[in-house]
């Protein structure tokens, strides 16, 4: 056996429980090779179940630990680490719950760790250059309704459970627990000055983002915003969409269409 084959056999030993590795591995003087692979079969997914509680610490505080470590050993057993970078490991737990029987019903634990996610991603997003307001003063008057705009590549926008956002906070400051909710509501998030960050929006601001990430022009936006509001005047509610989407970094460029 070549190296390569054992380091392979190892490799499916720890992540799949395969047990072929063992008649490669010796007994040693004081135990048999099943205790000495087990140590580094349960090291692998300590260091996993480690991984999910550093990303997911204020799930773990909401559903608690002993049912926090029961979702940790499902997930991993469900869902071995195919990433270099166990960074990325987590990325996909909201899912699993979302799609396992035991937790597909329980909206507000899965929003939640759907929320920290959309944090963690935020955070480790590619950075970009990001422009002040004072880039649309160089823009004649006429040709700002035709502006669209490009955004942070840490950008982010998620339609979860009302509340969630009170359940993270409360949780993180160390607050009793908001009553449960029905309904939506949507969360921006982005990383601002090093950290993530995130803020509840209007659905008027939802739609106005969401189209303006899709490259629709600023004049396009008003109107649509009128027609959602019944010819209501919505200029200055979009100009201070934009004046805000600036203020928090999320502006990368902008362009004038044909």
């Amino acid at each position: 056996m070549t190296l390569a084959e054992l380091q392979a056999r190892f490799q499916a030993g720890i992540i799949e429980g395969d047990k072929t590795i063992l008649a490669s591995i010796a007994d040693s003087r004081k135990t048999d090779r099943e205790t000495l692979f087990a140590v580094y079969y349960d090291a692998y997914r300590f260091r996993l179940a480690e991984f999910l509680s550093n990303d997911f610490p204020v799930l773990r505080d909401f559903i608690g630990d002993e049912v926090f470590g029961k979702l940790v050993e499902d997930y991993i057993e469900s869902a071995p680490s195919r990433q270099p970078n166990a960074r990325w490991y987590g990325a996909s737990l909201p899912d699993f719950m979302a799609e396992t029987l035991a937790w597909r019903k329980n909206l507000r634990a899965i929003d939640l760790a759907r929320f920290e996610r959309a944090l963690s991603e935020a955070f480790d997003a590619a950075d970009a250059p990001i422009l002040s307001v004072d880039a649309l003063r160089d823009i004649r008057v006429e040709d700002r309704p035709r502006i669209t705009l490009e955004f942070h590549p840490s950008l982010r926008l998620l339609d979860l459970a009302l509340g969630t956002e009170q359940i993270y906070d409360a949780l993180t400051q160390g607050d009793e627990l908001p009553a449960a909710q029905n309904g939506k509501e949507t969360i921006l998030f982005w990383r601002g000055d090093g950290q993530a960050c995130y803020r509840p929006l209007t659905s008027e601001e939802r739609l106005a983002l969401l189209e303006a990430r899709h490259g629709l022009p600023f004049g396009d936006i008003c109107a649509l915003l009128a027609f959602q509001r019944n010819g209501s005047d919505t200029i200055l509610q979009a100009a201070g969409f934009l004046s805000q989407w600036f203020t928090d970094g999320l502006v990368t460029h902008v362009s004038i269409c044909d």
